[in-house]
């Protein structure tokens, strides 16, 4: 039987997903609005609090909105905490229900409440491996009854063409932190022109040059073009996200991770990963050491 797929989500998110799939039938969510402005994640969800506790409390009325409209049978929540409803069968999917911070009190009450939510859920779905061959293993084990493990997921086939992209620098996230990390690395990658580079801006604000003919510059990438350079690169200069992670564990690319400040999960995951062959992670304030973090992954 054919299934019925609405999208709901917002801001560029929603965009990239209406470009992607534009036959799809597309409802706009509340945004959380978290801004990363500090080096702490308290800090960030504590100034946007209010926002995030409007926007939990609107999702669960859209939530419901939406199963009648559609008459709607199963809902797939993608960390949204309240996205559930009481018509529904209700699936959430997280890779951490594991909230790290230093602080061992605040991780134990963020992991507590988030613990909370996804038991209103009917079950969680995990995309990583149980156990040791977990690509975060802190985030991801030992989860709650209703986890289930299905491995880590991607969009991009794997495939055997020409690698002609010596670094592939692709950027994303909240501001202001994605704009002070594309002008950071471009001190440095303007001066390698003996580099072939393609920099994947990742908004959409026309601004296709900057001036050095090694760099190919390009604001978005739908997900075919994104698979292709994403196989054409040798190396990979990103943020920490889990989505890429997986990404690039199944393409088995090097990578050099670079966590936005104030995301203790980009920090973790930037780390452990940096421990394993052909990966290594700069913090944002220490982009002096990239040329000599990418000479040493050739």
């Amino acid at each position: 039987m054919l299934q019925k797929i609405i999208i709901a989500s917002d801001g560029d998110a929603l965009q990239l997903l209406q470009k992607e799939f534009p036959d799809l039938a597309c409802e706009r969510l509340p945004a959380y609005g978290i801004q990363y402005k500090y080096n702490s994640i308290v800090a960030n969800i504590a100034v946007s609090s209010i926002g995030i506790l409007r926007a939990i409390n609107q999702e669960k009325k859209k939530a419901e909105q939406l199963v009648k409209k559609y008459n709607a049978t199963v809902i797939l929540s993608d960390n949204r905490l309240m996205f559930r409803s009481s018509l529904s069968r209700n699936i959430y999917m997280t890779h951490q229900w594991k909230i790290l911070h230093p602080n061992r009190f605040i991780s134990y009450l963020a992991t507590s409440i988030h613990r909370y939510f996804i038991r209103q859920f009917d079950i969680c779905i995990i995309p990583d491996y149980d156990g040791k061959k977990a690509l975060c293993p802190a985030l991801s084990s030992g989860a709650m009854d209703n986890a289930v493990y299905i491995g880590p997921l991607t969009r991009i086939e794997k495939k055997e063409i020409d690698k002609d992209i010596d670094i592939l620098v692709v950027l994303s996230g909240p501001e202001p932190q994605r704009t002070i990390l594309e002008s950071k690395l471009l001190t440095v990658l303007v001066k390698m022109r003996d580099q072939s580079i393609v920099f994947v801006r990742g908004v959409d604000t026309n601004q296709n040059d900057f001036g050095a003919n090694h760099i190919q510059v390009i604001d978005i990438m739908t997900g075919e073009t994104m698979a292709n350079v994403l196989n054409r690169a040798k190396l990979l200069i990103s943020r920490s996200g889990y989505s890429t992670v997986m990404d690039v564990h199944h393409l088995n690319l090097k990578a050099i991770w670079i966590p936005t400040p104030g995301q203790t999960e980009q920090e973790y995951l930037g780390e452990i990963l940096s421990q394993r062959s052909g990966y290594s992670k700069i913090n944002q304030n220490e982009l002096n050491k990239l040329e000599k973090t990418i000479i040493s992954l050739r």
